[in-house]
């Protein structure tokens, strides 16, 4: 196991999965408290296991974040078949309304939509034109292990993505629920994920650029 593997663990999914946790015991305190004092009066016995208990709470964690990135690229999947077939053509305002504010909340923030993005913008030192060719400036900065930098930005993307997720339905439920305070927090945090998630793709893609130019550079001297 790599260390740039271990801390992509630890941030993308254990830290995703650890937000869930936090968020929706946040939202259902009342319910959880209630459930597990009932839980340990019942079953006393389960105090001597507290260690083995703490020890499968940490991948149970890991799942749960893992749990949260297929949801995230599933949603984004979803997004592009929309957009691709049912919504290619839309027919009426209230279709258009839906794909519009689907693309804010599952396709502006990300790497995909940057890069794609950047491609299209009329810069003219651009040190690649299409979406093929940045794959390909990534896979060889991986080959001469000089990626490192990038990855970082990449990394926070993901996570940030994740935490975006986490927090609009943690809003959505909590306001459900009737806990406006909790509900106005975590629509602010649904923002502030968005944004960070957004600003680090255009960081990712900035950095891929850099070390594509600047090691172009040293091999042309």
């Amino acid at each position: 196991m790599t260390t740039n593997f271990t801390l992509r663990d630890f941030f993308v999914y254990l830290l995703a999965g650890l937000t869930l946790i936090i968020s929706f015991g946040a939202i259902f305190s009342r319910e959880l408290l209630h459930y597990t004092v009932d839980f340990f009066d019942k079953y006393t016995f389960i105090v001597n296991f507290s260690f083995i208990i703490t020890i499968l709470l940490i991948p149970t964690i890991y799942l749960l974040g893992h749990i949260i990135g297929s949801i995230s690229y599933n949603m984004l999947r979803m997004y592009i078949f929309l957009d691709n077939g049912y919504f290619k053509r839309p027919t009426s305002k209230f279709k258009y309304f839906i794909l519009i504010n689907l693309r804010q909340i599952l396709y502006k923030q990300r790497v995909v939509y940057a890069i794609i993005e950047f491609t299209k913008s009329k810069k003219t030192d651009k040190p690649f034109k299409t979406v093929d060719e940045f794959w390909k400036a990534c896979a060889k900065l991986q080959i001469e292990k000089i990626y490192t930098h990038a990855e970082y930005w990449y990394v926070l993307n993901e996570l940030f993505n994740s935490l975006n997720l986490i927090f609009f339905f943690s809003a959505i439920t909590a306001l459900i629920k009737g806990n406006w305070i909790l509900g106005i927090i975590f629509s602010v945090l649904t923002i502030f994920s968005f944004k960070r998630a957004r600003q680090y793709a255009e960081h990712f893609i900035q950095t891929v650029c850099n070390l594509t130019i600047v090691k172009q550079t040293i091999k042309n001297n």
